[in-house]
């Protein structure tokens, strides 16, 4: 190989890993497959689950290419770099070093959006929490749609006399339970949970949350949108919370 090859394939390396830049895990996959071809005369990029890739080396050079495993987030695979040519030292090197700039795209990636999914949804339950919340009412809701508020009043009973393992699996089974019944259900901390329904779904709503065998406070709204939409619900439920201390009827 020239010297003057060399030095094009390298430019065009540094391209590919230009182009990585904020692309989320899938673009960056994408954008490597794409451009492999451009550096490696029938280089192929294939990505295996890493099921298929027992007994490959976790990095290094293999049977008719180059192997790298990437451990996530979000999820684990094995990036296969198919050259024909492998056995020449030249082309050894630039595999490894175009493997370099794909996993350290894959990591940075993959972590911005690990970081985005824990800045938006609740880490006990997997539902979205408020600012998941906040920014979908930012969309209009459809006509007839609402703000469903519930709280579970018993939460408190079941960790001082069960534990608090107890009451995070009464957490877990009820959001278990929104998502079976096809809501679009959040948590906003605690015992309070949030659902975007119609009028017409309220209905199924008390229905799933009758199964369990809990007191809770249930608050309606769907004058407005946004975050009024979200205030109105939140007032309606502190109100409902005052008369049962005062000993009110609701």
């Amino acid at each position: 190989m020239s010297l003057e090859t060399l030095l094009v394939r390298l430019l065009l390396l540094h391209e590919t890993a230009t182009g990585y830049t904020n692309l989320p895990v899938s673009g960056v996959l994408d954008h490597a497959q794409r451009y492999v071809g451009w550096i490696f005369e029938l280089g192929k990029l294939r990505v295996l689950d890493p099921d298929s890739a027992q007994g490959l080396p976790s990095r290094g050079r293999i049977a008719g290419g180059y192997g790298a495993y990437f451990f996530g987030p979000p999820y684990p695979m094995y990036l296969l770099l198919e050259i024909p040519n492998i056995d020449d030292p030249t082309e050894l090197r630039l595999a490894a070093l175009f493997c370099d700039y794909l996993l350290s795209a894959l990591y940075a990636a993959g972590y911005r959006e690990e970081l985005e999914r824990q800045a938006r949804y609740d880490w006990l339950t997997g539902l979205g929490n408020r600012r998941a919340l906040e920014r979908r009412l930012a969309d209009s809701l459809p006509t007839g749609w609402g703000l469903a508020f519930l709280d579970l009043d018993d939460l408190k009973k079941v960790n001082d006399s069960q534990g608090h393992q107890a009451g995070d699996q009464l957490l877990q089974r009820f959001a278990e339970a929104l998502r079976q019944a096809g809501f679009e259900a959040f948590r906003l901390g605690g015992d309070e949970f949030a659902v975007l329904l119609s009028r017409q779904q309220v209905e199924k709503l008390y229905q799933v949350v009758g199964c369990f065998q809990v007191s809770y406070g249930f608050a309606w709204a769907e004058e407005g949108s946004g975050v009024v939409l979200l205030a109105l619900a939140d007032q309606r439920m502190y109100e409902q919370k005052h008369r049962k201390k005062t000993g009110r009827s609701v």
